[in-house]
């Protein structure tokens, strides 16, 4: 027999540009879709520093100002499903309203 219980696990509430400040929250409006976080461990012979834990919090337009020029942006295999699932789905004519 399984008896279970919960126990409270810590979790990433709230997210803050390293960079401009910018906050967001994981239940607020788009969440954390517009942020980036990064985290690994440099290797050795790394500018970074020999085994060193690096990390970095970044809003999207953060990102895209420092690092615009060198981003290979294009169109995401599921975004991309998504569109032509979209176009295959017959939409609901709009009814008119009659003007007040």
């Amino acid at each position: 027999m399984r008896i279970k219980d919960v126990r409270p696990q810590p979790f990433v509430f709230q997210l803050r540009c390293d960079r401009c400040g910018a906050e967001a929250q994981h239940n607020v409006d788009d969440g954390f879709n517009n942020f980036l976080q990064i985290e690994f461990d440099a290797s050795w012979g790394s500018d970074l520093g020999d085994g060193n834990h690096v990390e970095l919090d970044i809003c999207h337009a953060c990102l895209k100002e420092t690092l615009g020029p060198w981003l290979r942006v294009s169109p995401a295999a599921w975004a991309a499903a998504s569109k032509d699932f979209m176009a295959n789905i017959e939409k609901p004519p709009i009814p008119k309203r009659d003007p007040l």
